[in-house]
C-alpha cells in the first residue's frame, strides 16, 4: 500500500512540475514595431505568445527590407515619427499607454525638431 502511495504521489508531483512552466506562461505577452526610416512605412504585431512571432508579424506588416525593430513583453509599445526630418523616429516600451507614448516622443525628440504619435499598442490581451 505504501508503495502504491508513492506512486500515485510521484505521479501527481511529475504532473504538477509539467504544469508549472505553462501557468508561469500564462498571460505573457509580446509586441513589435517595425519601422523603416527609408519609405516611412511601419507595422507591428501584438498579444504573441513569443517575441519572434512578433516580430515577424511586424515585419510582414511593414513590408520594407531595411526595417528596425523595437519589441517588449507584457508592456505597452509606442512609435512617434518626425513630420520635419525624414526618417526620425523615436520608440519605447512601458507598463502604461501614456508612459510609453511620452517615452516615445521624448525619443524622437532628442533626434528630431517635432514628434508625434502613430502607434500605440499593448503586448497583452
Amino acid at each position: 500500500m505504501k508503495s502504491l502511495t508513492r506512486g500515485v504521489w510521484l505521479i501527481l508531483f511529475v504532473l504538477a512540475l509539467g504544469l508549472v512552466p505553462a501557468l508561469q506562461a500564462e498571460g505573457d505577452y509580446y509586441a513589435a514595431i517595425a519601422y523603416s526610416p527609408s519609405t516611412g512605412r511601419w507595422g507591428y504585431g501584438t498579444a504573441f505568445a513569443t517575441r519572434s512571432d512578433a516580430i515577424i508579424r511586424a515585419l510582414k506588416e511593414c513590408k520594407s527590407d531595411d526595417a528596425v525593430m523595437y519589441s517588449c513583453h507584457n508592456e505597452w509599445i509606442a512609435l512617434a515619427l518626425s513630420n520635419e526630418k525624414k526618417g526620425g523616429f523615436g520608440w519605447a516600451s512601458a507598463p502604461t499607454a501614456a508612459e510609453a507614448e511620452k517615452l516615445a516622443t521624448d525619443a524622437c525628440l532628442a533626434r528630431n525638431p517635432d514628434a508625434h504619435i502613430v502607434i500605440c499598442v499593448a503586448a497583452f490581451r
